[in-house]
Parts: structure tokens; C-alpha cells; sequence
């Protein structure tokens, strides 16, 4: 920690105390909903884009929902995500 930071334990206790109540998430929210104001978009996302290289579907979808990039040379049946 810098120095001229609190000491560690009572950082710690706030994070405890706003991740217990679950200030965080609305720090994150509104802090979030500030900076897109700023941009002028709506303070709320309307929706959000998941990266297939990043999260395999396998796992989470269901067989007959699944589609099938060719192009791509991807094992089936591989666990490694």
C-alpha cells in the first residue's frame, strides 16, 4: 500500500463493510451510470455482447440451440475453456 494510505486492516474493514452491504455493486452503479451520462448515453446499458472466443458455450447451451462456425478449427468436445 502507499504510504500515505490508511494502514491495511482498516482498508480491509470498509471493503468488508460496503461488499457486506452491498455498497460495491452500487458504487459500481452509479459510478457507472455517471461516466455514460458523461458520454451522453443512457445512464443504464441496454444490453451487453458475451465474446464466444471467450466463453465457451458448450457448457451452458443446449445442443439443438448450438451453431456451427466451419470456418473454425475448434474441438467438439473439449473441456478446456
Amino acid at each position: 500500500m502507499p504510504v500515505d494510505f490508511p494502514p491495511w486492516a482498516r482498508i480491509y474493514a470498509f471493503f468488508r463493510r460496503w461488499r457486506d452491504n452491498a455498497l460495491l455493486k452500487e458504487f459500481h452503479n452509479r459510478l457507472r451510470g455517471r461516466v455514460r451520462d458523461e458520454l451522453g448515453r443512457d445512464a443504464q446499458p441496454m444490453a451487453g455482447v458475451i465474446d464466444s472466443q471467450s466463453v465457451r458455450a458448450h457448457a451452458v447451451v443446449g445442443a439443438d440451440s448450438r451453431g456451427f462456425a466451419g470456418g473454425r478449427l475448434v474441438a467438439r468436445n473439449s473441456t478446456a475453456g
